[in-house]
């Protein structure tokens, strides 16, 4: 029986958001007022601010902004604190990472509790896929020209299809409302279309709107989506769906469960599919200039300043803001002017992370005859130099706002930005490490300028190692190997006698998808990756079951001594199979009975 119901594929928005742009910055938007369709559409200024609106939640599940962006709680978590990534400071049982990493997540959630993220996911994306429809029904009888409405169309449904890709990575397949705009009056009953239905909507839609967008904007523009990033988000799109997890994945126990979160039986042409995705959107954005940002006069430069640039050319879809210092004000020690540290990098993640010589550590000592090999004594030298540039550990130089210069972190125990121990100063969720990336060792929450970032939603980078991955699973090793050599030269790890930077020579297709996979984990470390991409590799069961460790230090005069310990609160991380996709919220499902719940809840 169809009933009226206000679920979250009907979210009750403003109908016009209006936002106030500068000229520079054209989508980092600014609540001004609210207006009615027929005074918005009426006005050429008000229907683009009004789709800069939807551009304003693109980057919500980013990085530390996901949870944080969710409610207004003030608490900042990212899936990095919900994988093997990182440690949160909080670990209360019903904290939103905390029933993540415990494997507690469940569809009914107590009054009064944070534990449900997946919320945030399901209900703005879905509320921004109502915005994006409510723009393609009114921008026609706009009086902006019909070349801006052609553009603006493809930009609105660009927009449409990410939040999309957002919904199905956490859930599967969800209801695709097509153009459809619900209005109060409406009955609501949908069923979830298969998660093939869902790909193949996506990749059409980018498809389709590929030829209306530009391939680069002028710097007044600078942000809007071009076609380059309708290639690389198709690349991503057809590479989860080529992975295990949804590649004949079988999780459910019915076929209608089956079907939602992935298709009935494994296709060795997916992979074809994806790597062919992957390097048309190489050659389109190489050919349109785009690039990774290369400078080694100090190792790894260009791959940790890459991320501090407003403007450039290794970012193909980006998320606008206005200059800030969200990161260092959420991450940065104590010293640096931070009152609480929300989270820190694990050792986990730090272990991933080899030798300068490309090698993993264990098997790289040095030695005589290896110089730059690992030393276990002196832990952060002869490092892969992205380890610089992802985090901040013991003795590392950063801005000091107390004596206006470089001086060093210190992480040892009894010292406020190390591990507390015994009741010593400290921090009770210490890890040894606090964040880096994203971040300018020459500035801190305290002082020092506002970095004018964006947030890299997709880069080049890893439309590179999509195109490793799946290129190796479709028997093109070769072409594999040639990705990860020009990111290891840009990461300033050396060349080697052999020219492969560290690379076994003639590895297998199984040796070659470790390596690949390792080399996600250090490339995209911090940006939203590592927590989907154990899920469809479907080897979540065994990586996100783990003791999460972090650093002891302990300092005697001028000597450090390095432990690796658990950390204090929550080590032992819970991974349940049912935990390989988000439960839609049972008030959803009250309000939708025709929508299928996901296995295991």
């Amino acid at each position: 029986m169809k009933r009226k119901i206000y679920s979250s594929l009907f979210i009750i928005v403003a109908v016009a958001l209006i936002y106030s742009c500068k000229k520079t910055d054209i989508l980092d938007g600014k609540l001004n007022s609210e207006l009615n369709e027929e005074t918005t559409f009426a006005d050429s200024t008000r229907t683009s601010n009004y789709l800069f609106g939807v551009y304003s939640d693109i980057f919500f599940e980013f990085s530390s902004r996901y949870y944080n962006s969710g409610n207004g709680s003030g608490i900042t978590a990212g899936t990095a604190e919900a994988c093997d990534e990182g440690n949160h400071r909080l670990f209360g049982a019903t904290q939103p990472f905390v029933v993540i990493y415990t494997g507690s997540l469940a569809p009914v959630v107590s009054s009064g509790s944070n534990q449900n993220p997946y919320t945030v996911a399901y209900d703005k994306s879905y509320a921004n896929i109502r915005r994006a429809n409510i723009f393609l029904a009114n921008v026609d009888r706009s009086p902006i020209s019909a070349a801006l409405k052609k553009q603006t169309k493809a930009e609105a449904r660009f927009l449409r299809a990410w939040y999309y890709s957002i919904l199905i990575k956490h859930f599967g397949g969800v209801p695709l409302l097509a153009d459809k705009v619900f209005k109060p009056a409406d009955l609501i009953d949908l069923t979830r279309n298969s998660y093939e239905e869902c790909v193949n909507y996506i990749v059409s839609e980018l498809d389709a709107i590929t030829p209306d967008l530009p391939a680069n904007y002028n710097a007044q523009n600078y942000g809007r989506v071009t076609s380059v990033a309708c290639k690389a988000l198709k690349s991503r799109i057809l590479l989860f769906a080529a992975s295990p997890l949804f590649n004949g994945g079988n999780i459910g126990k019915t076929e209608a469960q089956k079907k939602v979160v992935g298709y009935a039986a494994f296709d060795a042409t997916r992979w074809t599919k994806a790597a062919t995705a992957a390097k048309e959107a190489l050659d389109f954005a190489t050919a349109n200039g785009y690039e990774l940002y290369e400078d080694n006069s100090i190792p790894g430069l260009g791959f940790g300043k890459v991320f501090t640039m407003r403007v450039n050319k290794e970012f193909l879809l980006n998320g606008m803001a206005a200059g800030s210092k969200t990161l260092e004000g959420a991450l940065l020690p104590v010293s640096r002017g931070v009152t609480t540290p929300q989270a820190m990098p694990s050792q986990n993640l730090v272990d991933a992370f080899g030798t300068i010589n490309g090698k993993p550590t264990e098997t790289d000592l040095k030695s005589p005859s290896n110089p730059t090999g690992f030393d276990p004594a002196n832990p952060y030298v002869n490092r892969d130099p992205r380890l610089n540039y992802t985090v901040i550990y013991n003795q590392m130089l950063w801005f000091n706002n107390a004596t206006g210069n470089k001086q060093p972190v210190n992480t040892y125990i009894g010292v406020q930005d190390g591990w507390s121990v015994n009741g010593s100063a400290g921090l009770t969720y210490a890890t040894g490490y606090f964040w880096r990336k994203m971040m300018d060792d020459g500035t801190a929450n305290n002082g020092g300028p506002t970095l004018q970032r964006t947030w890299g939603l997709i880069r080049l980078a890893e439309v590179m190692l999509n195109y490793a991955e799946a290129a190796n699973e479709d028997n093109n090793i070769t072409a594999a190997y040639d990705q990860l050599k020009l990111l290891r030269k840009r990461a300033g790890i050396l060349i080697g006698t052999d020219g492969n930077y560290g690379l076994k020579p003639n590895m297998t297709k199984d040796e070659m998808r470790l390596v690949i996979q390792n080399e996600r984990m250090v490339e995209l470390a911090y940006e939203g990756h590592r927590f989907f991409d154990v899920r469809r590799w479907k080897l979540a069961m065994e990586k996100f079951n783990f003791t999460m460790m972090g650093m002891q230090i302990t300092r005697t005069g001028t000597t450090y001594t390095y432990n690796k310990v658990p950390i204090t609160n929550n080590a032992n991380r819970v991974f349940k199979e049912a935990n390989y996709f988000f439960p839609i919220a049972q008030s959803e499902i009250s309000r939708v009975p025709a929508l299928i719940q996901n296995p295991g809840y």
